[in-house]
């Protein structure tokens, strides 16, 4: 019995070890969200946020940083601009993001996913600093967002967050 009882052990060992080997060093894990069809590296569980009653069909996450920042991600229905080509879609995305309001466009480029169109905005207010990701994959919107205060400099996991992002087939 007692021969039992150590092998038992150091089966339970390996296995431990097997799974920290697998995890990353630095505490950064991938979070998968087969409804919202992507997966993401976060150094903590990204939260659900609450449907709107405009979207109710997206699906977002976010995660929440000190000083008021935090970094938000979702993914869902486009259905307002369904009848417009995937770059016209991004060209209204940003149009909605600026015009009519006191937000300043900074910086924008394009940026694609597994070969699906995107755009990376900047933008600055008198109340937070932005940047925001949107791609058009398969009539659907994923987008990316990391706001700050006004004054203040995004989080320091923003690159590493955004660059993580990948669709799930």
């Amino acid at each position: 019995m007692k021969k039992h009882w150590i092998a038992s052990l150091l089966v339970l060992l390996s296995c431990c070890c097997l799974v920290t080997a697998c995890k990353k060093g630095d505490g950064w894990d991938e979070y998968k969200y087969k409804d919202a069809g992507f997966a993401i590296s976060a150094p903590r569980l990204p939260i659900p946020r609450p449907t709107s009653a405009d979207e109710p069909n997206t699906k977002a996450y976010g995660l929440k940083y000190d000083n008021r920042s935090e970094i938000l991600f979702s993914s869902g229905p486009l259905d307002m601009f369904e009848n417009f080509p995937d770059k016209e879609k991004l060209q209204k995305l940003r149009d909605l993001s600026v015009q009519g309001t006191s937000s300043k466009l900074i910086a924008e480029k394009e940026v694609s996913l597994d070969g699906n169109p995107g755009l990376e905005l900047e933008v600055e207010s008198h109340s937070q600093h932005l940047r925001e990701r949107y791609y058009i994959v398969n009539g659907k919107i994923f987008s990316i967002l990391s706001s700050a205060p006004a004054g203040q400099p995004l989080v320091a996991d923003t690159d590493r967050i955004f660059d993580s992002l990948r669709l799930l087939k």
